[in-house]
């Protein structure tokens, strides 16, 4: 065996002993990868809440490698708090039920139990955004960060067109969802 090959087989085996040690659960496809090829740098993709309790919208603008992302809505009540947030595999049904937007948005097959690790994001759910990023409080929430698990790119396990956004107040009961749909392309002046 080539010294190349066992260099290889020792690191994958130190890596699967850190993670054995660390009690790190990983997906069953292994760990999310970055995202590298966002067709358009910058596109947006826009869900816009508008019910009567629940205002504002959650961007994802393309970058480089992932998504930046910002939240802005108004009208979780703080009571219910604190708010996960995860993007669904199903977009918002006509008759507007989060229940059918389906399970979390689990591209690597990893659950979610134990529950996600910030410091180590490449081992969580692609779609759980708030065990990466943090939960909101409610009332008004405005939020950004950047994600390099998530995709625009349609061949992408991460990609997250035609999905949905939820949120679940502390009991876990899904409270709030719109689906992200690409926003349209302004015309040029």
């Amino acid at each position: 065996m080539q010294l190349s090959s066992v260099l290889g087989l020792l690191a994958v085996g130190t890596l699967a002993a850190a993670q054995a040690a660390n009690n790190v659960t990983t997906g069953k496809l292994g760990d999310a990868r970055p995202v590298r090829n966002n067709p358009v740098i910058g596109e947006v993709w826009i869900a816009e809440f508008d019910s009567e309790t629940v205002k504002g919208t959650f961007k994802a603008v393309a970058a480089t490698i992932g998504i930046n992302y910002t939240i802005d809505i108004t009208g979780l009540p703080e009571e219910n708090g604190p708010y996960n947030y995860h993007i669904h595999v199903r977009a918002v049904p006509e008759n507007g039920t989060c229940a059918d937007t389906g399970l979390h948005l689990d591209s690597y097959v990893r659950g979610q139990e134990p529950p996600c690790e910030a410091s180590l994001p490449a081992t969580c759910e692609v779609g759980d955004l708030s065990g990466k990023y943090g939960k909101v409080a409610g009332g008004r929430i405005h939020k950004e960060f950047h994600d390099p698990y998530t995709a625009t790119n349609i061949i992408q396990l991460g990609y997250i067109g035609n999905r949905a956004i939820v949120f679940h107040d502390k009991s876990s009961a899904r409270v709030a969802c719109a689906s992200i749909k690409k926003a349209p392309i302004a015309p040029a002046p």
